[in-house]
C-alpha cells in the first residue's frame, strides 16, 4: 500500500470514528462539507476529553513518552491555545486534576475532518486513525501531577 493511500484510509477511518460519536453521524459529514469545514461533536458518548493549555500538554507528552501517544487523538484550538486529549467515556465525572478541564456530557467540541483542510479552531495535532486509542486517564493524571511545576500559568478548572 502506498503512503498516500494509507494516509487517506487512516484519515477516513478517523473521520468515521468521529462521526459515530454524534447521535446523527450524517450531520457531521454535512458540517464538514459546508464552507466552514468543521463539525460540532458531542463529548460523553464514546469519549470524554481533558482540556489543558498547549504548553502543559507538551510537558505531559514528554513525560509520558511517545508510545503513550501512538494512535491517541489530540485536538487543538489554536485560537486560544487549548488542547483536548481524548479519554474513555465517564472520565469527566470523576476528573479533578488542577489546571485542566474535564469535557463530558453536555459539552461539544469543534473538529476539522481528519485528512482534510484544518481550521485553527478544531485542528488535529494527532488525528484519530485506523487504530484509535483513548488516552489512559490514570496515566494522564499521573503525568499532570509530575509536570505540575513545569506549568508557569496553571489554568483554573
Amino acid at each position: 500500500m502506498t503512503g498516500g493511500l494509507a494516509r487517506r484510509e487512516a484519515a477516513n477511518a478517523g473521520a468515521h470514528w468521529i462521526a459515530c460519536a454524534h447521535p446523527v453521524p450524517e450531520q457531521v459529514w454535512e458540517e464538514w462539507a459546508s464552507p466552514l469545514a468543521v463539525a460540532l461533536v458531542p463529548a460523553g458518548h464514546q469519549w470524554d476529553a481533558v482540556a489543558m493549555p498547549y504548553d502543559r500538554l507538551l510537558a505531559v507528552m514528554a513525560d509520558m513518552g511517545p508510545l503513550a501517544w501512538k494512535h491517541a487523538p489530540v485536538l487543538v484550538d489554536m485560537s486560544c491555545g487549548r488542547t483536548y486529549v481524548f479519554v474513555p467515556e465517564g472520565t469527566a465525572g470523576a476528573w479533578s486534576e488542577p489546571g485542566t478541564t474535564a469535557i463530558g456530557k453536555g459539552f461539544w467540541l469543534v473538529m476539522s475532518k481528519p485528512g482534510a483542510r484544518q481550521s485553527r479552531v478544531g485542528q488535529w495535532m494527532s488525528p484519530p486513525d485506523v487504530i484509535t486509542r483513548l488516552t489512559n486517564p490514570v496515566d494522564l493524571s499521573a503525568a499532570l501531577r509530575r509536570t505540575a511545576n513545569d506549568d508557569p500559568k496553571p489554568e483554573e478548572s
